[in-house]
């Protein structure tokens, strides 16, 4: 495993999620986030020889994780920031903590973003890789 790369690329979601807190991405936070996506696979796709999916996964696992964890420890900033956050809330059953919706979103969100990326990255390497 190539835990350099893999570290590297997984640092996108710690930016998307302090980017996040501070509000800078919320109209376009999806878009962002289908572009590192591409990029990461794309990027791995071309490099990696063996092991793509399970380097894609754990890139997605750890970044996909991060930006909600960062979202979660700096909670009042990220509600205060993000008005959008607090108006889909207050459409969910009262007694619900939101700070507990953001925790329990960290393994979801890592999981189903591991799950695609490692897709994404198996099928760019098809088309992208060229062995040296």
């Amino acid at each position: 495993m190539n835990w350099k790369l893999i570290l590297s690329l997984s640092g996108f979601g710690l930016l998307m999620g302090i980017l996040s807190v501070l509000g800078l991405v919320s109209k376009v936070e999806g878009w962002l986030w289908l572009a590192i996506g591409i990029f990461c696979a794309g990027w791995m796709g071309t490099q990696l020889a063996e092991r793509r999916f399970w380097h894609g996964f754990l890139v997605g696992l750890i970044g996909g994780a991060v930006a909600p964890a960062i979202q979660a420890l700096f909670f009042s900033t990220y509600v205060a920031n993000n008005p959008e956050f607090t108006q889909a809330a207050a459409q969910l059953p009262p007694g619900i903590p939101l700070r507990l919706l953001v925790v329990v979103a960290i393994p979801v969100s890592g999981l189903l973003s591991g799950v695609v990326l490692g897709l994404l990255t198996l099928v760019a390497g098809k088309f992208l890789y060229r062995p040296s």
